[in-house]
């Protein structure tokens, strides 16, 4: 049985060596990766950094200042996703692209906003003044602990469903299709 699962095991850990993970950085599916990477580090950094503004420097309450760093955030992010990481062109479509990236961007909110109100309600004490409405730091880390739950899920269905390779053409053509059936011009 352990020989079993060894040997099932082997191919996945030979692929995580260093010479394995540079060759698969060197193409176009690890660049993509390596991409969606530095746009995620991009969301991270700025939603951080937005929160740290609402709720240090204009002290508002964390659970509107997690919505509304993930609003801003989530335009641009949704921006870098569709035209740098997976070289997309065009206008974006609606029901295809925006609908699906804003559903895993609420879905983040949600588990963000969930782990947000459970920091706040385990380090909220009313007696100490910096704690009244929790640990401001530890709604943060729970920022990032909502989103980083779904991280790898919003990647493969960027990658597999929404924005691959292997779905390019019949998703332009389709876009398209009913571009000319509403009568406007394709988008380049």
């Amino acid at each position: 049985m352990v020989s079993t699962i060894a040997t099932y095991h082997r191919p996945f850990v030979n692929n995580l060596t260093p010479s394995a993970l540079l060759a698969h950085a060197r193409t176009d599916a690890g660049k993509r990766a390596l991409r969606y990477v530095a746009t995620s580090g991009f969301g991270v950094v700025s939603t951080q950094v937005l929160l740290f503004v609402f709720l240090h420097v204009l002290d508002w309450k964390s659970v509107p200042s997690n919505f509304t760093a993930v609003t801003i955030v989530a335009v641009p992010a949704f921006m870098l996703n569709k035209y740098w990481v997976w070289g997309k062109r065009g206008k974006a479509h609606m029901r295809k692209e925006v609908l699906p990236f804003w559903l895993f961007t609420v879905a983040g909110w949600i588990l963000s906003t969930l782990a947000v109100v459970l920091v706040v309600n385990l380090t909220k004490d009313p007696t100490v003044p910096e704690l009244v409405d929790g640990n401001k730091y530890a709604v943060q880390a729970a920022n990032i602990a909502g989103f980083g739950i779904l991280w790898v899920l919003k990647y493969l269905f960027l990658d597999k469903i929404m924005f691959g390779p292997d779905h390019h053409t019949p998703y332009d053509e389709d876009i398209e299709l009913e571009e000319a059936a509403l009568g406007q011009p394709p988008a380049t």
